[in-house]
């Protein structure tokens, strides 16, 4: 194939495509192309992995042929999925067809790719990571990745001369050595805020996440519920200093849970962000005491980009819950992460890590899909769990197995009764000790999930008495037993 001249839209030129519309512009967002820009040109441009293709992307799980986009009459584009196998998704849904407005993420296989009005790296457009090429330069031919290495080269090279001064002074790229140095400074500031939680039941270490200060002053730190889940004392490490420390507030099914550690010397807030500031692509930090081959705990961090600002995680698991309001990111987050924060690199908190996903509904690998739940949502929940109150919490510790576990242990259907945090409503009802398998929330039954406990207390406020229904090891029938849901 002969190449043509590539080259990056002069300054003062304005992108128009042959009819006079607006140009849409396409921004890989993730994996090895990741920065590289191109303009959509012609009535239709096709993205696949075959090389006729206007966008050809090196990724397996994109069909050959699998989307294309279509100029409208009256100005925009609509994008149609041409039958692929993995779907294509825009905004985090899965479409047949959309009309795109300029500001979408487009996600087809792993690849993640913001569309835009505006030239990448122009005032109103998107930050430019990477080479925009002119409309000449993209229609109807293959963007191979040796010329996009060389177009982000000579494009780097020309904000070197122009343009390097106004993108430190705004923000673009950190003074000091760049992203990198960036990342490295956001760390050191986000370190005093971040702590080890450490789960016990009798005495014994059974488990242990991340949390992040909300309230120094205070003493609060925040993590997941599922961190403390099954556990009936705390500890939160803070300088390798291990601290005592008692449970505020838990909401399940919202996954966050408050805690206040006795002593609050050295404690840092985390100063929290919001999501109408994130961008797409935005560099982000997940920070936290993930598991490693070391004995000893030790603070990480992983960087990736925002690849949804803010999108619902509704994938069946037993031990998740529906999030209604989450930050994807491609920053790899692992056990032990959960209940730790996801900073942008000013520092501030954008979300708090807590899960991942590895495989597709049919299977297939996933790569690069990680969850955080909004700062947003962590605001609302926060504000409720700090004042002492929970929400669908009994204080009891719920186990989920998996239908091999109950078919091998001749369980019902249910979740099971673990040991019950002391104090509690659960504790006070006998809930904790005993065991059994729950196979009712108020008259309302439930299966081996999370999800299907959180239906049953759906609107169940803190003081309330609950009855859970209880299936003791060796009795022919359930018992009821009435708690106080803290």
């Amino acid at each position: 194939m002969e190449r043509e001249r590539l080259g990056a839209a002069g300054p003062g030129d304005s992108v128009r495509s042959e009819r006079g519309a607006a140009a849409l512009w396409l921004t890989i967002r993730s994996g090895r192309e990741r920065g590289s820009a191109v303009c959509v040109a012609g009535d239709e441009f096709v993205l696949g992995r075959d090389e006729d293709c206007d966008l050809v992307l090196a990724d397996s799980r994109v069909s050959r042929r699998h989307a294309v986009l279509t100029r409208l009459p009256a100005g925009g584009f609509a994008l149609r999925d041409l039958g692929s196998s993995n779907g294509t998704f825009v905004n985090g849904n899965r479409v047949d067809s959309a009309v795109l407005a300029g500001h979408e993420q487009i996600q087809v296989g792993d690849a993640v790719i913001a569309s835009s009005r505006e030239e990448p790296g122009r005032p109103g457009g998107a930050t430019q990571l990477g080479a925009a090429l002119t409309p000449s330069a993209v229609h109807r031919r293959v963007v191979q990745r040796s010329l996009r290495r060389v177009t982000v080269l000579a494009s780097l090279a020309i904000v070197a001369a122009v343009g390097g001064g106004a993108l430190f002074a705004t923000g673009v790229l950190p003074p000091g050595g760049g992203e990198r140095n960036a990342v490295q400074r956001t760390v050191e500031q986000v370190a005093p805020a971040t702590v080890l939680v450490e789960v016990r039941r009798a005495g014994q270490r059974v488990g242990s996440g991340t949390g992040w200060v909300l309230d120094g002053a205070e003493g609060l730190v925040v993590t997941n519920a599922h961190v403390v889940n099954g556990g009936t004392s705390l500890v939160v490490g803070v300088d390798n200093d291990i601290r005592p420390t008692d449970i505020v507030g838990v909401a399940p099914c919202e996954d966050l849970a408050v805690l206040r550690v006795r002593d609050r010397s050295g404690l840092r807030s985390l100063p929290l962000g919001k999501q109408s500031s994130l961008r797409l692509g935005e560099t982000v930090v997940a920070v936290g005491y993930p598991a490693n081959a070391s004995a000893e705990a030790s603070l990480t961090s992983t960087t990736g980009v925002v690849s949804v600002v803010r999108t619902a995680y509704r994938e069946a698991a037993l031990d998740v819950p529906r999030y209604p309001n989450v930050v994807q990111t491609d920053a790899a987050i692992n056990p032990g992460n959960s209940g730790g924060p996801l900073v942008d690199l000013e520092g501030r908190l954008v979300g708090v890590n807590s899960a991942g996903r590895t495989l597709s509904s049919d299977g297939r690998i996933i790569q690069g899909q990680n969850y955080a739940i909004g700062v947003d949502r962590v605001k609302e929940i926060t504000s409720v769990l700090r004042t002492g109150r929970s929400i669908g919490w009994s204080g009891l510790g719920l186990g989920y197995p998996t239908r091999k576990d109950e078919a091998l242990e001749k369980l019902p259907a249910g979740l099971l009764a673990r040991d019950a945090v002391p104090g509690t409503g659960a504790a006070k009802a006998g809930l904790g000790s005993g065991g059994g398998v729950v196979v009712a929330v108020n008259g309302i039954p439930v299966d081996n999930s999370l999800a299907s406990y959180c239906d049953a207390v759906a609107g169940v406020e803190s003081g309330k008495v609950t009855t859970f229904s209880v299936l003791r090891p060796g009795a022919g029938k359930a018992r009821d037993v009435r708690v106080t849901m803290e």
